[in-house]
C-alpha cells in the first residue's frame, strides 16, 4: 500500500508518516527504488499493537 493510500485509511498525513519512517516510529515499509510501500500483514500488526480499549461499558442506574 502507498503512503498515500494508508495516510487515507488513518485519516493522517502523508507527512506524518514520512516522519514517523525517518524515526522509525511508524509500521515497517519496503523501499523500491523511490517508492515507499507498506504491507498488509505490517500494517494490520501496527494497528494490532496499538488498539487503545475503553474500561468496561457502565450500565445506567436509575437514582430514586
Amino acid at each position: 500500500m502507498s503512503t498515500k493510500l494508508l495516510s487515507r485509511r488513518w485519516n493522517i498525513a502523508p507527512r506524518t508518516l514520512e516522519r514517523w519512517r525517518a524515526e522509525g516510529r511508524g509500521p515497517r515499509f519496503v523501499r523500491i527504488g523511490r517508492h515507499v510501500r507498506y504491507r498488509q500483514t505490517d500494517i494490520e500488526a501496527f494497528e494490532a499493537r496499538h488498539i487503545e480499549t475503553t474500561g468496561p461499558a457502565l450500565t445506567p442506574t436509575i437514582v430514586d
